[in-house]
């Protein structure tokens, strides 16, 4: 949670209070806020981008737009880096820019939002996160009211709750995406004759990051049918593996089924690792 990313900022009686929310592998959305895309690789090809920023409500709305710095911890969770912390190795901040930074929208109105790498001389992989965050219906300052609580001088607590949504900016110079292998893997089950639980841990080889989708399927070819998937798994260069939990709920005992993991960034999803399994 952040306002002023990576804090909660508390102003008088007020407590603003932001819900960072990760990018679906689909457009974005968070509140009434979708986006046009969930991520923006620069590898050397091109030096700009631009995003769309989507109203989808009934009144109109504001949005601040920042460049912040997130981490990746081993449990898959991203989380702000705290604003008096040392920047991060892997930040991009000194080498992006974009514009505009505040934008109002009318209902079912759009915004671009332009994006801009400077190639940075060293070789290997920078990233950081442009975060979009619905600002406050109104400026009005906050209000000083009475607890209906028996207690003559009681105050009450204003808490505005504003949702924030963020995509990560990649850039790499002279690097490749890494690749990933799949260790650890156990099946549990719930106790019903159908249905079971996958836990790995995907594993990252290579310096750079990785971003994918995992798949149990089961038969080949035309037989071949997905019995669970996640979609839009990154593992960033700062963990070295993290844990996936599966859940397929149309396995049965017995059942043979292959474990697939396929890099999104490849022209044809191209399948990074595997592992052959027998549901228990």
């Amino acid at each position: 949670m952040f306002g002023i990313p990576g804090a909660l900022r508390r102003t008088g009686f007020a407590v603003g209070a932001s819900m960072l929310v990760a990018a679906a592998p689909a457009a974005a959305q968070a509140g009434n806020l979708g986006l046009s895309h969930h991520r923006v690789v620069f590898d050397g090809t091109s030096r700009t981008a631009t995003i769309y920023l989507f109203n989808r409500g009934s009144v109109p709305a504001a949005f601040r737009i920042d460049l912040i710095d997130m981490t990746m911890s081993s449990d898959g969770i991203i989380r702000p880096v705290a604003a008096d912390a040392l920047v991060p190795e892997h930040s991009a901040r000194d080498v992006l820019e974009f514009t505009p930074r505040r934008v109002l929208l009318g209902p079912q109105q759009s915004q671009a939002v332009r994006i801009r790498v400077r190639p940075p001389e060293a070789s290997g992989e920078l990233r950081s996160h442009l975060a979009i965050t619905a600002l406050p219906a109104s400026d009005a300052p906050p209000t000083v009211e009475r607890l209906d609580n028996g207690v003559a001088n009681g105050v009450a607590v204003q808490i505005s709750t504003l949702f924030s949504v963020s995509i990560p900016i990649v850039v790499r110079t002279n690097a490749k995406a890494a690749s990933a292998h799949i260790d650890k893997l156990q099946v549990t089950r719930g106790g019903t004759a159908a249905g079971a639980t996958l836990r790995f841990d995907l594993v990252r080889d290579g310096p750079g990051s990785v971003y994918g989708d995992v798949e149990l399927v089961s038969g080949r070819g035309r037989d071949q049918r997905v019995l669970g998937s996640i979609r839009g798994i990154a593992l960033y260069p700062e963990t070295d593996h993290r844990t996936v939990q599966l859940a397929a709920p149309a396995v049965a005992p017995g059942q043979t089924a292959r474990l697939v993991f396929s890099n999104r960034e490849a022209p044809a999803s191209v399948e990074v690792a595997s592992a052959n399994l027998i549901i228990p």
